[in-house]
């Protein structure tokens, strides 16, 4: 075993801060979604705090499939890549310390970005020259990973807080009401007709009608409530997608500075390589 392991004890500092990288990487993903899990009631309202929410986990998802890409790219062999995702991995579990559905994420991560190791290490050994293409290309493997845990997480977390309960948050009730009613007084206060009595009687209809709205839909959901986490991931998942995706074009700006600061201070090198080709030829 000693010797099967001599490379650990042989790695250089560089090697090492990239190591380092990927398990802040992994326990940045993992608070994320340990955040996300207890406290998902966040991300309706206020809306002003929601929307920034939002947008921070947003941006450090793309930050962070950005470091990951980099590492990727550049820490060899296989092995050593195969090591930091595992201890990134650990560091997912240990910030999301969630109990098993935790567990099955870390483990989602694990297998998430071994797949991507793999196939962005084959593709890159086999081009004749370095290119940033690939690396983009495979990065959306990252955003897929990522997505998919966002969406299980937000769902685990309204499973915790429903407990076999239909939770509608009541703020999220009331916006869709002001929403809804914003209209219909507008067309109230227009009648000339009605004197101001009856536009409150009317208007004060209406919001016991909604009201009741609400009950029966809760009452109609409430035997098929405990499908409701299993239904909550795949929507928030394709919009998490196609978040990731319009914003795809801030990684490459990121891989892009990343790859002229490390050449301009010397930390990483194109270098040219001879290699045998195999053939057949009549």
């Amino acid at each position: 075993m000693r010797l099967e392991l001599d490379w650990l004890f042989e790695l250089k500092r560089r090697e090492i801060v990239f190591l380092a990288l990927l398990v802040l990487c992994g326990g940045g993903v993992g608070f994320i979604c340990g955040r996300l899990s207890q406290q998902y009631l966040e991300l309706f309202f206020p809306f002003s705090e929601a929307l920034e929410s939002a947008a921070w986990a947003i941006g450090t998802l793309l930050f962070t499939s950005m470091v990951i890409t980099l590492v990727s790219a550049f820490l060899r062999p296989l092995r050593l890549l195969m090591f930091g995702h595992a201890l990134g991995a650990i560091a997912f579990l240990l910030a999301w310390w969630g109990g098993w559905i935790a567990f099955a994420c870390a483990i989602l991560y694990m297998a998430g970005m071994t797949l991507h190791a793999w196939i962005l290490t084959d593709e890159l050994g086999r081009r004749l020259e370095f290119s940033m293409r690939p690396l983009l290309y495979e990065q959306r493997k990252i955003f897929m990973v990522m997505a998919l845990l966002l969406s299980v997480s937000f769902a685990s977390g309204y499973q915790f807080t429903a407990q076999d309960e239909l939770r509608i948050p009541e703020n999220f009730k009331r916006a869709a009401e002001e929403m809804m009613l914003s209209g219909l007084e507008t067309q109230v206060h227009n009648q000339p007709g009605l004197d101001p009595l009856e536009r409150e009687l009317f208007l004060e209809q209406a919001r016991t009608n909604l009201d009741n709205t609400w009950t029966g839909f809760e009452a109609t959901v409430q035997p098929y409530v405990r499908f409701i986490p299993l239904g909550l991931i795949l929507p928030l998942y394709f919009l998490l997608m196609g978040l990731l995706d319009s914003l795809g074009w801030l990684t490459y700006l990121l891989l892009w500075l990343a790859f002229r600061l490390l050449k301009r201070f010397g930390i990483l090198r194109i270098v040219s390589e001879t290699s045998e080709r195999k053939t057949l030829k009549l």
